[in-house]
């Protein structure tokens, strides 16, 4: 995996998606929370921490003019549950080839894939690293399963090793 790194004085902006009253789906959007609790994101004028919710489509808006981003999002891409998978977009197709697929349960107008072929149709060139966690449970809650939960930190590291490792 390449890193995206802040050193250039490009924009950064790490996008959470989910929705928070379905359970595990909302993983994303709690790390943005976890986020914004922390001096080295929010005392950096370069990163931009960002509430994604549910659309894909909006994606497209979301990081046109950034330079870099990170997406974090509730995905199966065919690993364990409460695994974390860390890959770009260029890896969508390979990762579809083997694991049969790959679902975002939060972006439920577009999938992943169709939003990077847009961005490329659009001669949007952004450098994208996503950050996935495979949810236990996805239904009407406001809760993430103890499982996801206790993953945070973790995803919390990758999202630093995105940003900021050299």
């Amino acid at each position: 995996m390449s890193n995206i790194t802040s050193d250039n004085g490009g924009t950064i902006k790490i996008i959470g998606f989910g929705n928070v009253l379905m359970g595990d789906d909302g993983v994303g959007i709690r790390v943005i929370e976890e986020l914004q609790k922390l001096v080295l994101f929010t005392n950096n004028e370069n990163i931009e921490l960002i509430d994604g919710g549910t659309s894909g489509v909006d994606l497209v808006f979301m990081i046109q003019q950034a330079d870099r981003a990170v997406i974090i999002d509730a995905v199966d891409a065919g690993q364990e549950t409460g695994q974390i998978v860390v890959f770009t977009p260029d890896e969508i197709k390979n990762i579809k080839k083997k694991k049969k697929g790959l679902k975002s349960f939060s972006l439920h107008d577009i999938d992943l894939a169709e939003v990077f072929e847009l961005l490329k149709t659009l001669n949007i060139s952004v450098k994208v690293i996503i950050i996935g966690i495979k949810p236990k449970t996805v239904g009407y809650s406001d809760r993430l399963s103890p499982e996801i939960e206790d993953k945070i930190p973790e995803i919390i590291l990758k999202v630093k090793d995105a940003v900021f490792a050299q």
